[in-house]
């Protein structure tokens, strides 16, 4: 009998052997990684692709520049208003956790929803179609002598050299992303250099050589061919707001990062300053390049420009001759390459993390032993990409999505507001810069663009609600089988 007050000694048996921990990500991603994403998935072909249909659109170069400087403005508040959520909720899926934390699973399933299954696919098919033209240019037309054929699901379709170039692509770029995310944001960072370069070259030496015209940008209501620009998005506000949704598109990819906020270090610091700065310094090279192209060419010229012409390879083509228009091609070859490779590693987090919350896909949510990556994850978004090169639609589902994409951003940029007034203990290393005028700022502009694309294109808008519309009777379908 033991005496009051004193304590038996515990003994443990040396057999108990600690469960396993199940594996988690790795933060691994410091700030120059976080950086290089941002500007990775930023610069692609937008900047090179958009000068021609943004002068149709507005007529004016002085209008032109202002579109690249107001999208650019409205992509910083955007992005200083999403660093405070990455540096409050650093989790995996990024935007997928803020929506769902704050107004609940449903709404954070369905923007996971229309990710997997239409927005990631086809952004990540129409950049691999974007690079294998590009090489094809760099080539030679090498590609237009090749023709394949491949059999899915028991179908055989015929595929032509630049699908070919474009699965073989994607099936490179997804086993890269395999590799742990410190390796993948390493390589983020060498191309994030590369690309900035590139850019920058090309502004200076449009100014340097002295080939164009400062009378350039004193033309207003500039003609051009304008082919493939629809009569009610040319000139006033209509056309303005077609401009600054061309500029977007370009921009697009600030966000990015925030997708991958688990495997962040330090994401209270790495958010904020990578989000910033970065979206700043690609402002700035974008509209002192598109100063350079009209300096160049003049606004009548990049208007004349044939449908999917790059006006950056034109320029490149005036101002050194016809041989440097295959090096520059295969410059932006691998500008798009290295945006498909943040694309398919960003993408794929949103993927996972839905998974991992049990919300269906559970084989997505597992991750690879020794890398920690969502590698089921990684495959199911290169393997819907590649069905849809194939069959060759991913223009039309992007349409269909870019009124929901910017649907959920305006509702992310809105759960700053929510959680602010909902969780007030949450500790916020960052707090937006200028709330609540920064946040208000991007919500009022991008619903107005939203109310825009909903007149001039209602059946893609409405379409594209449809299919997230879906995600719903899945959800519920879904949580009645856990719970039964």
């Amino acid at each position: 009998m033991r005496a009051p007050g004193k304590r038996l000694p515990v003994r443990y048996s040396s057999t108990i052997t600690a469960m396993p921990a199940k594996l988690t990500v790795l933060r691994s991603l410091g700030l120059g990684a976080t950086s290089s994403i941002i500007i990775c998935n930023m610069v692609g072909q937008g900047v090179f692709l958009k000068a021609r249909v943004m002068t149709c659109n507005v007529g004016s170069p002085v209008l032109m520049t202002t579109a690249w400087v107001v999208a650019g403005l409205l992509a910083l508040c955007g992005a200083l208003t999403f660093a405070e959520l990455g540096a409050a909720i650093p989790e995996s899926g990024g935007i997928y956790a803020f929506l769902r934390r704050a107004y609940g699973k449903p709404i954070g399933f369905a923007f996971g929803w229309m990710l997997l299954f239409v927005a990631s696919p086809a952004s990540t098919a129409a950049l691999a179609a974007g690079a294998a033209i590009f090489f094809n240019l760099a080539s030679g037309h090498a590609l237009d002598r090749f023709t394949g054929s491949a059999n899915l699901f028991g179908i055989t379709f015929t595929l032509s050299g630049m699908q070919s170039a474009a699965i073989a692509l994607l099936v490179a770029v997804t086993a890269i992303n395999c590799a742990p995310a410190l390796v993948n944001g390493r390589i983020a960072t060498v191309f994030a250099v590369l690309k900035i370069a590139m850019l920058a070259a090309v502004t200076l030496a449009a100014f340097g050589l002295g080939h164009g015209a400062l009378a350039n940008f004193a033309a207003s209501g500039a003609g051009g061919a304008c082919t493939g620009v629809a009569p009610t998005t040319r000139f006033g506000l209509p056309g303005f707001a077609a401009a600054l949704i061309g500029a977007l598109y370009a921009y697009n990819g600030w966000h990015s990062v925030t997708l991958v906020a688990g495997e962040v270090k330090n994401p209270g610091r790495a958010f904020p300053a990578a989000l910033g700065a970065s979206v700043a310094l690609v402002i700035g090279c974008y509209v002192a390049a598109n100063v350079a192209f009209v300096y160049v060419l003049g606004p009548l010229a990049i208007a004349s420009l044939p449908p999917g012409s790059s006006v950056g390879i034109t320029v490149v083509e005036t101002l050194f001759g016809p041989i440097w228009r295959t090096i520059a091609a295969a410059f932006l070859f691998a500008s798009v390459a290295a945006t498909l490779h943040v694309t398919i590693l960003t993408n794929a987090r949103v993927t996972y993390a839905l998974a991992k919350d049990g919300l269906g896909f559970g084989i997505l949510a597992r991750l690879s032993a020794r890398a920690r990556v969502p590698v089921n994850a990684v495959l199911a978004n290169c393997a819907l990409a590649a069905v849809l090169v194939v069959i060759g639609s991913f223009d039309t589902l992007s349409d269909y999505l870019i009124f929901n994409i910017w649907v959920f951003f305006v509702a992310t940029a809105g759960a700053v507001f929510v959680l602010r007034r909902r969780e007030p203990a949450l500790p916020r290393p960052y707090r937006t810069i200028g709330y609540p005028v920064v946040p208000a700022i991007f919500m009022a502009v991008a619903g107005w663009l939203l109310v825009q694309t909903l007149l001039s294109n209602p059946r893609n808008s409405f379409i594209g609600l449809a299919v997230v519309a879906l995600s719903f009777p899945y959800y519920f379908w879904q949580r009645r089988r856990q719970r039964a």
